[in-house]
């Protein structure tokens, strides 16, 4: 799993200006689905629906985590059915290397076995950051090897470690690419940095668009930030060749650990009885549309494809089609439904998840009935079929209408054209029943709910309480954990 990712930012997916051979052999060894979609558009809700296939208004994870919880121990999603804590009570052995960012960090959570993380989830650097490894914490540069390298060899480890006897999972959750400011803005400081001085990613090219400026201007220029105001960091980024040199290496790092995280499955024996998936928690504008960074960098919070479809590449040898490419929509809260169903657990219920199994799809059949694309942050929420995409705001403007089959690209807001009222009554009645069936009231924030932990940073929660009389602010809560076979 990757941080901010685009899968434009991936050779398999067309692009030849970033080197990503191991990434492009996994995706030729497996099957490539071309239409995968975050649920949300930040990192903590959005792996949140990952691991327990619920949207953000039912888990009640709206936005990043903070590093430091009033409860101790806390986890925001330990009473969901959670893809680690099912694994854990069906007898694998379990792992989590890299960030979490969905609860405290001092101690294991969710079943993991192994545990090697940090605090948050805001990478400020890649050489010096202080990490928690099974209950020792030191800062990764006494290691004096990079981030994505220290992950990377844990995972290894770990890897190594197994055997054929009890089945395994491990989750290598690396914190890049990370395309964000300032970090992006820093000198690059990776082996593949001086490659692509040389031979430099192109821009997009695009201008500001007025959703970054507005970002921009929400931040007084004398906040008390490294690099200042970041939303102006994001602007400068579009142009400065520093933020694609860093972007560029920083994927090709990742791609360093994939290769070594596959070669480490074969020197072990373990290649052809193991199910390997590569995905990012949402996606991440680095350029496109004028914008830089995923859905919070904007105002209002953009929704463009940019910001929300996933690179999703599986590979399991002699059981998933090597060399297939699908264009068959895949939401994130479809991808627990599926990994159950594809590893023989179907049977573990998942209440009130939208969630579809594509198990079909992994082993190379054909898809079920399509679903739409359903997204949501905050003031934000989409609904997009293979020929529309509508986005509506909630105390929040404006709204959006494109024509995917005309307009891919979604350069056109038609949401003002007369002709098109009937289209856009349709998209927001499914919305409004999708919302309706699966959101939790208590944690729904266009019906006056509340969310976990945190709802908006700064001043930004007033909006809610003054459109919601004694509405509540956001609450942290510890929760009775899931388990399937709970202990006496």
């Amino acid at each position: 799993l990757t941080d901010n990712q685009s899968p434009s930012l991936i050779g398999a997916y067309g692009n030849a200006g970033i080197r990503t051979p191991n990434i492009d052999r996994l995706a030729a060894q497996g099957t490539l689905f071309t239409s995968a979609f975050a649920t949300s558009g930040v990192c903590s809700p959005a792996r949140a629906t990952l691991l327990t296939g619920l949207i953000p208004s039912r888990t009640g994870v709206h936005n990043g985590l903070p590093e430091r919880f009033t409860v101790p121990d806390y986890s925001a999603i330990e009473e969901f059915r959670n893809l680690p804590q099912t694994l854990k009570d069906a007898g694998y052995v379990t792992g989590l290397v890299g960030k979490y960012h969905l609860g405290a960090h001092e101690k294991p959570q969710l079943g993991f076995d192994t545990w090697v993380t940090f605090s948050g989830g805001h990478t400020e650097s890649f050489s010096k950051q202080t990490v928690v490894d099974n209950g020792r914490t030191f800062d990764v540069a006494e290691t004096g090897l990079h981030l994505t390298d220290f992950w990377t060899r844990r995972a290894v480890e770990f890897l190594t470690a197994q055997t054929k006897v009890r089945p395994f999972f491990l989750m290598l959750s690396y914190n890049g690419p990370y395309v964000l400011p300032p970090t992006v803005l820093d000198v690059p400081a990776t082996r593949h940095a001086a490659w692509y001085e040389d031979h430099p990613p192109q821009p997009v090219g695009a201008p500001v668009h007025p959703y970054l400026e507005a970002f921009a201007r929400s931040f007084p220029d004398n906040i008390p930030l490294r690099g200042g105001n970041v939303g102006r960091a994001a602007i400068e980024s579009l142009t400065n060749p520093r933020a694609l040199i860093n972007v560029a290496s920083e994927v090709s790092m990742v791609d360093d650990g994939v290769g070594q995280v596959l070669a480490a499955l074969e020197a072990a024996g373990l290649a052809r009885d193991t199910l390997v998936i590569f995905a990012s928690d949402q996606g991440s504008a680095w350029g496109q549309h004028g914008l830089w960074g995923n859905s919070s960098w904007g105002t209002p919070y953009p929704a463009y494809n940019a910001n929300m479809q996933i690179p999703l590449i599986v590979r399991h040898p002699g059981r998933i089609p090597a060399g297939r490419r699908s264009d068959h929509p895949i939401n994130e809260f479809d991808l627990l439904p599926t990994f159950l169903d594809y590893l023989g657990l179907a049977d573990r219920a998942i209440a009130n998840t939208p969630g579809r199994s594509h198990a079909g799809l992994f082993r190379g059949g054909r898809g079920g009935k399509e679903q739409p694309v359903f997204f949501e942050y905050l003031t934000t929420r989409a609904i997009q079929t293979r020929e529309w995409k509508y986005i509506k705001r909630f105390l929040a403007a404006p709204d959006e209408l494109y024509d995917l089959r005309r307009d891919p690209e979604e350069m056109h807001n038609l949401s003002g054209d007369p002709a098109r009222a009937s289209v856009i009554r349709d998209l927001d009645a499914r919305l409004t029943a999708f919302f309706e069936r699966y959101a939790d009231p208590r944690w729904d924030v266009w019906r006056g709910g509340t969310a976990k932990a945190v709802l908006t940073y700064g001043n930004r929660n007033r909006r809610f309480a003054e459109h919601f009389p004694g509405w509540t602010p956001p609450v942290t809560v510890k929760a009775v954990a899931f388990r399937d076979n709970p202990p006496p």
